[in-house]
């Protein structure tokens, strides 16, 4: 119940209780003198059940308000966890050392040894097919936070083998790229590759 409508029933009692005594102050007659009191005491009683409703009704308000705050904390939460748990796929510390081989082409390999400043050598062997392969030798260091190892000095070449098993080296050249933290694999992109790699560590 709205507290205009409470207000308006207030009067209304104070209204009656004025008729009560005015009309016994002016000798009418007692009939009328008991109805006068009893429409003030029923306006009374209207209001404080009107009152009683509306403290009810605040209550019950704040009640709802408290369960949505309630909800939209735990929601809040929720979606932090969630995120927390999306960045640890992409971010974080990860141990790059090993051997690892790429699950897209399945025609690349891939060595990474860690150095004692905590920066990697890095060996990419990409086979384009039994007497070629492009090699890339990459130096750098994983960023955590970013959850990357970026470089711009990386060297490419082509390896070749003749019919006598003699090796050329030929097409050399400057390339820069990124690997990429992708839960424990690793996604390669490269100035000189057309086609992202992604590697998964060997057991």
């Amino acid at each position: 119940m709205s507290k205009n409508w409470i207000a308006r029933i207030a009067v209304l009692a104070s209204i009656a209780v004025m008729m009560a005594f005015t009309v016994t102050g002016c000798g009418k007659k007692s009939d009328q003198t008991q109805s006068a009191k009893e429409t003030a005491a029923q306006a009374v009683e209207e209001a404080k059940e009107a009152a009683g409703q509306a403290e009810k009704e605040a209550e019950e308000a704040a009640k709802q308000a408290e369960e949505a705050a309630t909800q939209a904390e735990e929601q809040v939460q929720t979606a932090e966890i969630t995120t927390q748990e999306i960045l640890a796929d992409f971010t974080g510390e990860m141990d790059l050392s090993g051997s690892w081989n790429d699950e897209v082409s399945q025609r690349a390999t891939m060595d990474i040894t860690a150095n004692d400043d905590g920066s990697y050598e890095i060996v990419v062997n990409w086979a384009g097919s039994a007497s070629e392969k492009a090699v890339w030798m990459i130096h750098g260091t994983y960023d955590p936070v970013s959850g990357m190892l970026s470089y711009e000095d990386g060297a490419y070449s082509i390896h070749t083998w003749d019919d006598k098993d003699n090796e050329t080296v030929s097409g050399e050249e400057t390339t820069k790229g990124a690997f990429m933290k992708e839960g424990e694999k690793l996604r390669w992109q490269d100035s000189k590759n057309s086609e992202d790699g992604l590697f998964v560590k060997g057991s």
